[in-house]
């Protein structure tokens, strides 16, 4: 009974700990650990302490094979070149350094900046936060900073509507 119980822990343990790779988290790798640490108690008890000392010998050589292995095959395979980033990041570039040309630029909020949204310059969507109070879709707004990612926007406000112009004034041409 010891000796099937410990087959059973072995192959579990090795089971969860390669499951591991394909469904992160360490959830699965630390379920394996445990079920191996179980199996070498158990070869201890089935086998005693010579046999549960060489089926631990043999359990910890094993994992440090995979190891290995993981480490040097696997990449090369066509699974590793799948799961693993085989381009070079050092061109990569996080922050557009772009965003700056757009402080004072004026353009439309085509959602509502609650406080964050999206507004429309020159045909290109940018995310932005809004500066102060909520700004309503549909809104002119103009881009007052940029520091990194966060593009902060400002409601143009619009002049408060005056007094009708007269009759009289329109005919002397001041409006």
């Amino acid at each position: 009974m010891e000796t099937q119980l410990f087959i059973i822990l072995v192959a579990a343990g090795l089971f969860l700990m390669g499951a591991e790779i394909f469904v992160p988290g360490g959830v699965l790798g630390i379920l394996g650990g445990i079920a191996l640490l179980g199996a070498i108690v158990t070869g201890y008890q089935a086998f005693g302490t010579q046999g549960g000392t060489l089926a631990a010998i043999l359990i910890l050589i094993f994992l440090a094979i995979s190891i290995v292995a993981w480490m040097i095959l696997i990449p090369r395979s066509r699974l590793g070149k799948v799961l693993t980033l085989s381009d070079d990041v050092r061109e990569y570039k996080g922050i557009s350094t772009k965003l700056k040309d757009y402080i004072g630029q004026e353009g439309i909020a085509i959602t509502p900046l609650s406080p964050s949204g999206v507004i429309k310059i020159s045909g290109q969507r940018i995310d932005v936060v809004a500066e102060g109070k909520w700004i309503d879709k549909g809104s002119r707004v103009r881009i007052v900073n940029v520091i990194g990612n966060h593009v902060t926007a400002r409601k143009i406000e619009e002049p408060a509507p005056g007094p009708e112009p007269t009759k009289e004034a329109k005919e002397e041409g001041y409006f």
